[in-house]
């Protein structure tokens, strides 16, 4: 395993320390979240560890400066959500984040790579653990795909995500 990954499983896990995904411990999300972005490379997989830190931990931007490069720190950071109102706001205000991505730039490639693969990873877990929250992703499905879709970038992660909303879907009315 690539040094700059184990320093960020190394970091995200001593920065989610006691924090819970559903029933688990934090770093089996980011865990998913990097096997998803695996055939992406190194730098897919550095972020997607590092996907939550500055949203969810104290951790800062200069941190992760310093220890992992501009390219991922901008990365994580086109990540994060907003710290305004209610979720409504937050998912409007990264959209419109999302959408204004020049998937040219690589940090800006790594951060609509690993905003797929999480969000395929939180509705896999929301379909079996909290069908509520499954609920609400189809819900916010169309407007996010709008923001965050890149045709031929991560498509197979596009195309399972699109497949279990659309399912799940068809599921809900039986």
């Amino acid at each position: 395993m690539n040094d700059r990954l184990l320093l960020a499983k190394a970091f995200a896990r001593a920065r989610h320390a006691g924090q819970r995904y559903g029933e688990f411990p934090y770093h089996v999300h980011l865990d998913d979240v990097e096997r998803l972005a695996q055939p992406f490379g190194i730098n897919a997989m550095v972020v997607a560890q590092l996907h939550d830190v500055l949203e969810d931990t104290t951790t800062s931007v200069d941190e992760l400066l310093q220890d992992f490069g501009e390219k991922i720190a901008l990365s994580v950071s086109y990540l994060t959500d907003p710290m305004v109102g209610n979720r409504e706001e937050r998912k409007r205000q990264i959209n419109q984040r999302f959408r204004e991505l020049d998937e040219s730039d690589e940090a800006a490639k790594l951060a609509l790579i690993v905003k797929a693969c999480d969000r395929l990873s939180n509705v896999k877990a929301c379909r079996l653990f909290h069908p509520e929250k499954f609920i609400r992703y189809q819900r916010e499905h169309p407007e996010f795909r709008k923001a965050a879709y890149r045709h031929g970038l991560c498509e197979m992660i596009w195309w399972e995500l699109d497949m279990l909303i659309e399912v799940g879907d068809k599921l809900a009315r039986f």
